[in-house]
């Protein structure tokens, strides 16, 4: 008689370990794959939504021979630059409006807007720039002032929305806004990072527009 042969389906331990190993490699693969691509989505929206600010910017400047002030240029309720824009977007990630940097001026000559990419190889990154290096992306006016520029750090994570921006840097004053109809200083929020309620100004005076309550500074949150 012959005897069948008895056949076994286990696993030994190593084989165990070894198909774990793949598993784990493999979901760590679609992991940072999925991040980078939802990175490069939110980016791609920044720089989509800077550029269509920049173009009703430009649009208001034609018709009136001036930037706006940054009153119109918020997101929130978004309409001050109807009808060149429907609405101001905000950040995807932080909801906030993008920062507007302008000549001090009632009648502004020149416009920056500033954001921080959250992918930091992306090549339109120049390095930390803006108040305090706090941003990495901007877009601006033709005759805006030139930029300083620090190099990001190797290896750096970069400011990527974190608000992390120039690390060690000191906090940037010189920010004012109407409160309770009053013109006052107010603080930089590096979470923002930005001035921390909109609309602000560069002017310590907020150009005399505390009388309307419609231009009360309104935290961001």
């Amino acid at each position: 008689m012959i005897k069948g042969k008895k056949n076994s389906f286990g696993f030994t331990l190593t084989e165990l370990l070894i198909v774990i190993s793949i598993i784990t490699f493999l979901a760590v693969l679609i992991t940072v794959y999925l991040r980078t691509q939802v990175l490069k989505g939110n980016d791609a929206k920044r720089k989509g939504d800077m550029h269509d600010i920049q173009v009703a910017v430009e649009e208001y400047e034609k018709d009136n021979d001036c930037y706006p002030l940054p009153s119109l240029v918020v997101c929130n309720p978004g309409d001050g630059l109807k009808p060149y824009i429907n609405k101001v977007p905000c950040d995807p990630q932080t909801k906030a409006s993008y920062f507007y940097d302008y000549e001090d001026s009632l009648c502004p000559s020149w416009y920056k807007i500033y954001t921080n990419l959250e992918n930091v190889k992306d090549k339109d990154i120049p390095g930390l720039i803006g108040p305090g290096n706090y941003f990495n992306y901007y877009v601006s006016s033709p005759n805006a002032p030139g930029e300083s520029v620090i190099p990001l750090p190797s290896g750096s994570s970069g400011s990527g929305g974190s608000g992390s921006g120039g690390g060690d840097q000191k906090p940037v004053t010189g920010y004012y806004g109407c409160l309770s109809g009053i013109c006052s200083a107010i603080s930089w929020d590096p979470a923002r990072p930005g001035p921390e309620c909109d609309p602000n100004f560069q002017n310590s005076t907020c150009y005399g527009q505390c009388a309307n309550p419609e231009l009360e500074c309104q935290k961001w949150k």
